[in-house]
């Protein structure tokens, strides 16, 4: 052991050498330790709102018109959903419109809230939601209802937020899929992405538990047995399940008792269901084999997407994108060989992430054309095969000042996608402007691009013919026109198509080619005579091929997966696609992909049972020159599947399952829609604008109310064992902060009450604070009152999103007294201070007390005594931390802190013990002289730094002007780890954690830590005839050559309890390679 630790010696000054770290104390009387993220502000929205009955809607710029569009359809929306999950809001709900994900990753709401925080707050959460408009019309539609479920289920089940539950262990509890399945079940329903993520999982899990099936999703497994409940039980035991559930705090008797049913049962019997119905590998359908990967590993569940073929086909470029932060890379799928060409974006997992973005589109074989969002822009980046791009450097760059230009896309808010002509003179894309997708063409260098279609409806996938001037292109329209259509949000489906616009002819209108009441997407050119594009007609999302010639169109692929995206080279015959298995997304490459007619009668059960239930319901008359082929039963993958294409005219199926989405307590007969309609379930006709009473617009009116409350217990290092009351506000938009507190001691007479007020508005970010502290210690026979009051200014400034610097001004004020004796006058000092910070962090919360990522910060201040200079001193910090999963909840967390006090009065850092240390002690050996409180000036008092964790230590077994520490944990979460889908109800198990740890440190003086003249080195003995304990008048002083560093290690548990995050830490520590304990710590809070 002695060995061991002799070599870990190194550690810490190597580390030290290589990043430099800081340990400031977490304490009451001083702000934790700020890390965090940016959100950071390109523009300055001027909010105004519309107000109906039940929701006030949010937009900014010219989106007055989207906005009335959403307040109408929010309305309908909610009725479909109180009707089917029998509960109504208490009040209005806030929705926050935004034109794009770039605007709505600038918002400041939720910036470095902790999610899983414990330890006695209450979040008062507003009914308030941010929606992003992606591109689509649809896509808004599924994230307004998917969002409002959301909140209207969790506010069901605890009456608040998700967030309170997560505080107490004695509160409900429910599993990810209960809530989050339920939300995409009653927005979407039984739709395509559930059907395949099943359809893999069954049939890839043969004869295993049903909780296997929850692994990879819980929400699509979740939408999954709510699409069961309501297809065997019928609509109405949805309403049944969640209001007996709500009553007993237990899903298992809420399901039980609804269906009458034991709950295992009713999850066999869900497996069962699913299964049956896919036994698909075989002759009519294939499952994908790990052979044909061209990327083999996916840990990190990246989602992918852009798969692109080069000119030639001997190069294929896609996106891995990580929560945010993605790259680009590149196959030479000749050789096999995979190199990265560009990286950008910031991993974000508390911020909605643009997946659509990068785009990729190749301009030549050298030449790849990267459409990226900076600064909320979306602006053209091209990477070179046949030179150097300097990627790094013109992406910093552009990220601190952005482009000195504006390019060609700065007139769209998306780009969605982006295709060349042959020759490379023309460039068609389809983007959004306005609040809408349209197709636009440019010619040539011109800078100016012409509009080719301007309405309301979707427009996708916009790519050039082969051999011809024209474009094919995907989208929702129902008529063939180019106006300026503006119906409803009702009246948008989601069923998209393939048209054909013929570029040669001026105001052509669009032609219909391929039309079936299932999606149509992603077209691309095969030859001069064929397309290839992909269909759900069959209930999976495979590869059709349709020829302008003859009309006729042929399935082409037969695997048992979705193909999310594809690409082919006609020339060569290489077909690459993405699609996943067991939920984590590949690619597969076909170097020699025959496009063969695949069996055309095969249907998935959930493709038949719906078309079925289609042909019994009254519907409109088919437009004839819309449809080729009669209409079927729903409208694509998510309306095609939605509660809303069941049925609920007439007799209802055996099975009692009727339309949830549609469900109204009138008894009269649906009368057909009078507008055509693509779809043949439709929802009931909507009143129209004036039926929704609508009041605005109305400008912004900033106001205060509170979102937090804390009230807590802490065991502060200085001055003890006191109550801790806390009181946060903010606006709506959460860009002005006010945070309040008070500290106070058992005593009530040592106290601290502090408050901040934050600016984040802008792109930089002002902070206003204030600080009061009180202290009253009695010393020999004095009793002595310190106190300090300290006023911050500051300002942060960020880079990046994970990088900042920061300014921090101080003015301080601190005074002693002696309380009993009057007559001795008080000691004053002033202070004035000037700091600076850098600060990098991208680590995210990942659980109680776990996280990933890495966290660093580097600063230094100085302190100037106004009256007397030799009271001056400064200090030099610098903290990193890094966060390493090591396999599923499991992480591995690192810490090296380096600190250095330094001019005419430098102070002390004192090592050993814990934060928040209950029943805490100081070192026994600790001279008088070196104590904690020894009757010291304020300076020297308030400002020591109290250097933890060191376990295996009391306070203060190190004490002085440099810090240097290492710590090292394991941490497992253990119950989590062992049953990732237990439905655990309790928080003391589910938030069980174990840890190992190992800390290494030294607090020292001198030039470095084997310095003969360090405070651990010499000791002094008698002579201090000012020490009113020490009377001796002989001195002697005492050099020990001893070994500088503190090593402790040891094994802990961590959890909630009564709603507090509590530690114990079981430690032995070695000084001078004598090992002591074992020594128990008791501790609230979190780790480092």
């Amino acid at each position: 052991m002695v060995k061991f630790y002799k070599s870990l010696l190194a550690v810490p000054f190597i580390a030290a050498l290589l990043f430099l770290g800081a340990n400031k104390p977490v304490q009451a009387q001083v702000a934790p330790e700020t890390f965090g993220m940016n959100r950071i502000q390109y523009k300055q929205f001027k909010w105004q709102y519309l107000s109906t009955q039940n929701f006030n809607v949010y937009y900014y710029g010219n989106g007055r018109e989207n906005a009335r569009l959403t307040a109408e359809y929010a309305e309908k929306e909610l009725k479909r959903i109180t009707s089917l999950i029998g509960y109504f809001p208490y009040s209005k709900t806030t929705l926050i419109l935004y034109a794009s994900v770039a605007d709505l990753r600038q918002s400041n709401i939720g910036l470095n809230n902790d999610q899983y925080q414990t330890g006695g707050e209450t979040l008062f959460l507003k009914n308030k939601i941010e929606l992003a408009f992606e591109g689509s019309q649809t896509e808004f539609k599924k994230a307004l209802s998917l969002n409002v479920s959301q909140l209207l289920l969790h506010d069901m089940m605890y009456g608040g937020s998700l967030k309170e539950v997560l505080q107490s262990s004695y509160m409900l509890r429910l599993p990810e899929w209960f809530l989050s399945g339920g939300a995409s079940y009653i927005a979407e329903g039984w739709n395509v992405e559930m059907d395949n993520y099943m359809r893999d999982m069954v049939i890839k899990n043969v004869n295993k538990k049903p909780e296997v099936l929850f692994v990879r999703n819980q929400r699509l497994a979740g939408q999954s047995v709510w699409n069961y409940i309501s297809e065997r039980y019928g609509y109405t035991s949805i309403q049944n399940i969640l209001n007996l559930t709500r009553i007993t705090r237990d899903i298992e008797v809420g399901i039980a008792s609804s269906l009458n049913v034991p709950y295992k049962k009713f999850m066999r019997d869900w497996q069962k269901y699913y299964t049956q119905m896919n036994p698909y590998p075989g002759s009519q359908l294939t499952s994908l084999d790990r052979k044909d990967l061209l990327v083999t590993k996916n840990r990190r569940s990246e989602i992918l997407s852009q798969p692109t073929f080069s000119p030639n086909g001997s190069k294929l470029a896609f996106v891995q994108n990580d929560r945010g932060r993605y790259k680009i890379k590149v196959v030479d799928v000749n050789r096999k060989r995979t190199f990265k060409v560009r990286k950008g974006g910031h991993k974000t997992p508390d911020q909605k992430v643009d997946y659509k973005a990068p785009l990729l589109a190749w301009k030549s074989e050298r030449q790849l054309n990267i459409i990226e969002v900076k600064r909320a822009q979306p602006i053209v980046n091209t990477h070179y095969f046949d030179r150097k791009n300097h990627a790094f450097f013109n992406n910093l760059k552009e990220s601190i000042f952005g482009r000195q230009s504006r390019g060609i896309l700065s007139q769209f808010t998306q780009i969605l996608n982006i295709d060349y002509s042959e020759d490379g003179r023309l460039m068609i894309m389809t983007a959004v402007k306005n609040g809408q997708s349209d197709i636009f063409l440019f010619q040539g260098n011109s800078r100016q691009a012409q509009q080719l279609t301007n309405d309301i409806y979707d427009d996708k996938n916009a790519t050039f013919l082969k051999g011809r001037n024209a474009i094919v292109f995907s989208s929702n329209r129902w008529q063939d026109s180019l106006g300026t259509d503006k119906p409803g949000l009702d009246k948008i489906v989601d069923n998209f198509d393939l048209f054909l616009l013929d570029l040669d002819r001026n105001g052509a209108r669009p032609k219909q080619l391929v039309a079936s009441i299932s999606n149509e997407l992603a077209p691309i050119a095969e030859d001069n005579e064929n397309i290839l594009f992909l269909s759900e007609q069959t209930g999976i999302r495979s590869l059709h091929r349709y020829n302008l010639v003859s009309g006729e169109r042929q399935r082409v692929s037969n695997f048992v997966q979705n193909i999310k995206m594809f690409d082919y080279d006609a020339a060569s015959k290489k077909l690459a696609f993405i699609a996943a298995d067991r939920n984590k997304e590949y690619v597969y490459y076909f170097p020699n992909y025959a496009l063969n007619a695949a069996a055309a009668d095969f249907k998935t059960v959930r493709q038949k049972t719906l078309e079925d239930r289609t042909l019994r319901t009254n519907r409109p008359a088919a437009t004839p020159e819309k449809k080729v082929e009669p209409a079927a039963p729903v409208a694509n993958d998510s309306t095609v599947q939605t509660p809303e294409t069941i049925t609920r005219q007439g007799e209802t199926p055996q099975n009692k399952t009727v339309n949830p989405e549609n469900y109204q307590f009138d008894t009269e007969p649906k009368q057909p829609a009078a507008a055509p309609q693509k779809t043949i379930a439709t929802r009931p006709v909507a009143p129209g604008p004036d039926g929704v009473p609508i009041a605005g617009p109305l400008k912004y009116d900033l106001r205060f109310s509170i979102n937090n409350v804390v009230s807590s217990v802490y065991q502060d290092a200085l001055m003890g064992f006191g109550l801790i009351a806390e009181v946060g506000m903010s606006d709506m938009f959460e860009d002005h902060r006010i945070h309040g507190g008070a500290f106070i001691v058992t005593d009530l007479r040592t106290s601290n009450f502090y408050a901040e007020y934050s600016n984040l508005k802008k792109r930089y970010d002002w902070r206003l604070s204030y600080l009061k502290q009180t202290i009253f210690r009695n010393f020999t026979q004095n009793s002595l009152r310190y106190s300090r009051q300290e006023f911050t200014p500051s300002i942060s400034y960020p880079l990046t999103h994970t990088i900042s610097i920061r300014a921090l001004p101080k003015l301080l004020h601190s005074r002693y007294s002696i309380t009993n004796f009057l007559s001795e006058p008080d000691s004053v000092d002033m202070f004035a201070s000037l700091g600076g910070e850098f600060v990098y962090d991208n680590s995210i919360a990942t659980g109680i007390n776990m996280m990933e990522g890495t966290r660093m910060k580097v600063g230094i201040s100085t302190f100037k005594e106004l009256n007397e200079s030799n009271k001056n001193f400064n200090r030099l910090y610098v903290d990193l931390r890094h966060y390493q999963k090591i396999h599923r909840q499991i992480t591995w967390a690192n810490r090296v802190s380096y600190g250095h006090y330094f001019g005419n009065d430098p102070k002390r850092y004192l090592l050993g013990g814990v934060d928040n240390w209950l029943f805490n002690k100081e070192d026994e050996d600790t001279q008088s002289a070196d104590r904690i409180f020894h009757g010291q000036s304020p300076a020297d008092l308030f400002y020591q730094q109290f250097a933890t964790p060191m376990r295996g230590f009391d306070y203060n077994a190190r004490r002085g002007h440099k810090l240097l520490v290492f710590n090292s944990e394991l941490r497992v979460p253990i119950v989590q780890y062992l049953f990732q889908n237990s439905t655990l109800g309790s928080g003391f198990f589910r938030n069980l954690q174990l840890t190992a740890f190992s800390d290494v440190g030294t607090a020292y003086n001198g030039s470095n830590p084997f310095s003969r003249r360090n405070s651990f080195n010499t000791q002094i003995l008698g002579g201090r005839t000012g020490d009113a304990i020490n009377t001796n008048p002989f001195q002697a002083i005492v050099i020990n050559y001893r070994n500088p560093f503190l090593f402790g290690y040891g094994v802990g548990a961590r959890t909630t309890l009564l709603g507090m995050y509590g530690k114990v830490d079981v430690a032995w520590g070695e000084e001078n390679f004598e090992r002591r304990g074992p020594k128990v710590y008791v501790s609230l809070g979190y780790d480092f």
